[in-house]
């Protein structure tokens, strides 16, 4: 059976969440040590809150990470 288009994209949101999730953690925590996931859900807009994640998901959905910033 071919992969539809919607998988191909689903499975490369799944790539570049797993690439870009130990990025952005190891930027923030130096800055932010463990309040680092709150700094980072502070960053985001209110419509973006629900896919920031929880605990054991914290940066959720990557459509989330393009509003948290470092200020390095």
């Amino acid at each position: 059976m071919a992969i539809t288009n919607h998988q191909r994209v689903g499975k490369a949101m799944d790539l570049l969440k797993a690439g870009l999730a130990p990025f952005v953690e190891r930027e923030l925590k130096p800055q932010y040590r463990d309040d680092w996931l709150k700094e980072a859900k502070e960053a985001l807009p209110p419509p973006q809150l629900p896919l920031a994640g929880a605990l054991n998901d914290p940066l959720g959905d990557v459509s989330a990470m393009q509003g948290v910033k470092s200020n390095r």
